[in-house]
């Protein structure tokens, strides 16, 4: 009776034993992909060695936190970004505003928001439009018949806001000598710098990295929600809360000011984030054409 009691007990061990391999084989949930990497994917406003650099540290903590290797990818282009997170192609995402109100339009508000940048104590942030120091306009008006350089065409700072700030100036792409998108804020500033476009877009923290290098500003943006990290809503519920945890309560942790500086010189920390914060955004945005529009 015990001999056959003993063979029972061995035939569901080899069963169950089975059925998790094939669990594994078939990708369904268990203890093998629950431990498995979280991928935190970030759109291409930097060199990749760049971005590397920045988001390293909040890699290493929430790895450390989580009891999970965090691993960075980075989209190939803003566009891929937000259809590599629109697709769940991701864990954890870090956007930027535009990337976001694009991806909900697009994709719908699937994904779990986690927090958003606090720069200077404020969630929110300006862009700026630049010429050179030397140039013989004041106002945006002035740019009519000049050429003006963009960053990435779905870039909020280096794109939408300038373009919305043009409108409003009552310069429109069709009144432009040419325009261009050049990729990066960076490029935006060193291509006006350099005279290769008269007036260009950028973020205010460009700005201010390159002004002493002969830039003057020309108009500033009224302030857009900052960028966010957001989550794919499929992971659990525990996963995704803790996460946000650690992200909400990192400013006030002893490792928290380097992993946060890291990202940017100027971060304060990572606060509360909510999808009507982006509403004004949203209002911008529906004022700028296509870009192939004039």
């Amino acid at each position: 009776m015990a001999s056959g009691h003993l063979r029972g007990r061995t035939l569901a061990a080899l069963l169950f034993s089975l059925f998790s391999v094939a669990c594994v084989a078939l990708g369904w949930p268990g203890k093998a992909q629950a431990s498995g990497p979280l991928i935190l994917r970030i759109h291409p406003y930097l060199t990749a060695t760049e971005i590397h650099t920045r988001f390293a540290p909040l890699a290493s903590y929430l790895s450390a936190q989580l009891g999970r290797k965090v691993e960075i990818r980075i989209s190939p282009s803003y566009q891929e970004h937000v259809a590599k997170v629109g697709e769940n192609d991701f864990d954890i995402a870090y956007l930027g505003p535009a990337s976001y109100v694009t991806l909900t339009r697009t994709f719908g508000k699937e994904r779990a928001l986690l927090a958003r940048l606090e720069v200077h104590g404020r969630p929110f942030f300006h862009g700026v439009i630049i010429c050179r120091a030397t140039a013989p306009f004041t106002r945006l008006a002035d740019l009519k018949g000049r050429r003006f350089a963009f960053g990435d065409q779905l870039s909020t700072m280096s794109h939408y806001v300038p373009r919305y700030l043009l409108r409003q100036a009552g310069v429109s792409l069709a009144d432009l000598q040419s325009h261009r998108f050049l990729g990066t804020h960076h490029n935006v500033a060193l291509a006006v710098l350099a005279g290769y476009a008269d007036a260009g877009a950028v973020k205010e923290e460009v700005y201010e990295q390159y002004k002493e290098r002969g830039l003057r500003l020309l108009a500033k943006s009224p302030p857009i929600p900052e960028h966010l990290f957001v989550m794919r809503s499929s992971l659990s519920a525990p996963l995704v809360n803790q996460t946000r945890a650690l992200l909400l309560t990192l400013k006030d942790r002893p490792e928290g000011k380097a992993v946060l500086t890291a990202i940017k010189k100027t971060v304060t920390g990572l606060a509360p984030v909510r999808d009507q914060d982006y509403d004004i955004l949203r209002q911008i945005l529906s004022t700028v054409p296509d870009t192939t529009s004039p």
